[in-house]
């Protein structure tokens, strides 16, 4: 009988990773709240093993825990790291140079949307019943969105370059 071919991944991944690193993997394409128990079926760990690295990655910032009264606590992946990975990825991608110009085009499109609906951001347009079509308003939001992640990746870049400085030294 031929093994299925996801059985023969999973059991490679399974042999080639610790524990951490497979409840860690879970976790890093984890959006919405999930028990342990969820989690240590696709890490393919007990539960106990699954708490134990969910402690670790929520002690570190990686994750984050949210009680829940209707049963277990939930696990999702953390807004802040979410933001690093987003960010560390635009650095390998694009030179600081480029990402300041990037910078500067994001800001002054997010001036104009300022400008023509006189308010400073689309929630508060929303707040204030300003006629906004669903297309403008997605792209201000992501605007913005992308403009964040590109702020934090200059700033990781300024880090690294600073590290690298302090080490040649």
């Amino acid at each position: 009988m031929t093994k299925d071919v996801n059985e023969t991944v999973t059991g490679e991944w399974v042999d080639e990773t610790t524990t951490f690193q497979r409840v860690r993997s879970v976790m890093r394409t984890t959006y919405d709240g999930q028990a342990a128990s969820d989690i240590a079926d696709r890490a393919r760990v007990s539960e106990t093993t699954a708490r134990k690295h969910l402690e670790d990655l929520t002690e570190s910032g990686y994750v984050e825990s949210a009680p829940n009264t209707e049963g277990p606590t939930l696990y999702t992946r953390s807004t802040e790291s979410l933001i690093l990975e987003e960010a560390s990825d635009i650095l390998e991608r694009v030179e600081t140079g480029k990402l300041v110009q990037e910078i500067n085009e994001m800001e002054t499109e997010l001036e104009s949307y300022r400008d023509e609906f006189d308010v400073e951001t689309p929630e508060q347009a929303a707040l204030e019943g300003t006629i906004i079509n669903q297309q403008t308003l997605t792209a201000w939001q992501t605007t913005r969105r992308n403009l964040s992640f590109a702020r934090t990746a200059l700033a990781l870049s300024g880090s690294k370059e600073t590290v690298q400085a302090t080490n040649a030294v």
